[in-house]
């Protein structure tokens, strides 16, 4: 037999995490088509976010591409039925995926970011934001180039070379902690932050209690990211003999990328989940209309505009609750 041919997926442990991260993906895939269509029809309105968050599930494509490639190849089989020359295969898939997941995750965030600007926010709320991309900006530059450091040269992060000089797997596993918590916190600002802009809005409350559980798929993504934090311990980049502890790491990574994804293009399914509500009864979304009774002046003894100012009474109508 071939070193190079396909290993059998006996014994492997990355099954069901393809299953649960397929089906995932699917979500996302569909949300984004939804995203795209509404935003193509009946006029083209796309707009820079809407690119931003098609770099991000691009590179998420990329990623599963190469994560699958390198199960398809016997990542996740015992290390004992994986030959040499098939170790460095899996290996030099893994690289890219690791340059490309970084930036799947960070330009979906980015995406959410860029879509709250658009709401009518103070400035502070504003400056927030700004920040908060900026971070996006540069966690998967500071990323990669980690990666491109970890070894010289650079070819011995997927196969033997004498004398070839590399980080510790210590420091590379505190980079890792730190760049997870930092995702983390990431993760649960876009996907919190959202709920008290929604809320803010004349809308009815269905409505914006429907679009902030769509938002909220962005807290799947900090869940991911806890889990992260956790199997960061099994990544021995220096020790390919644990390759197959990685997996559940590989798994959450994917996660929490497809996550954000879905949630930056969640609200836009809102018509048609609508639209669903409205066969079982549910009353029309529609704007919360405030009607302010008028003063007209009058020359009566009874007349007091001071008064009637402040009493003015603001009613809204109950069919848009």
């Amino acid at each position: 037999m071939s070193t190079t041919q396909q290993v059998s997926q006996v014994g492997t442990n990355a099954i069901p995490g393809a299953i649960g991260v397929s089906f995932l993906f699917v979500t996302a895939l569909s949300t984004y088509g939804v995203r795209v269509w509404t935003r193509v029809r009946p006029t083209f309105q796309l707009s820079t976010i809407d690119y931003i968050i098609t770099a991000a599930l691009l590179c998420e494509v990329i990623v599963l591409a190469c994560l699958f490639k390198a199960i398809d190849l016997g990542l996740g089989n015992p290390m004992s039925t994986i030959s040499p020359v098939t170790l460095v295969l899996i290996n030099k898939y893994l690289f890219p995926l690791g340059l490309f997941a970084f930036w799947a995750s960070s330009l979906a965030r980015m995406s959410i970011g860029g879509m709250l600007l658009r709401f009518e926010i103070s400035k502070a709320w504003k400056v927030i934001l700004w920040i908060a991309i900026a971070i996006q900006i540069a966690m998967p530059i500071a990323a990669d180039i980690f990666m491109l450091l970890q070894c010289r040269p650079i070819r011995a992060m997927w196969e033997p070379v004498p004398d070839a000089v590399c980080w510790s797997p210590g420091k590379s596993q505190s980079f890792g902690y730190i760049y997870s918590v930092v995702g983390v916190t990431s993760d649960l600002v876009f996907s919190i932050m959202p709920m008290f802009f929604i809320w803010t809005l004349h809308r009815p409350t269905i409505e914006r209690a429907l679009v902030s559980a769509l938002m909220a798929l962005g807290l799947l993504a900090a869940v991911a990211g806890i889990f992260k934090v956790y199997y960061i311990k099994f990544w021995d980049p220096r020790n390919t003999a644990t390759l197959r502890d990685w997996m559940p790491l590989f798994w959450w990574y994917r996660v929490e990328e497809i996550g954000l994804i879905a949630a930056s293009c969640a609200p836009f399914v809102k018509p048609l989940m609508a639209r669903i509500l409205g066969r079982f009864g549910a009353p029309a979304f529609r704007f919360a209309t405030i009607r302010l009774n008028t003063v007209e002046g009058s020359e009566e003894p009874s007349y007091d505009a001071s008064k009637n100012k402040s009493q003015q009474a603001v009613h809204v109508r109950g069919d848009a609750v």
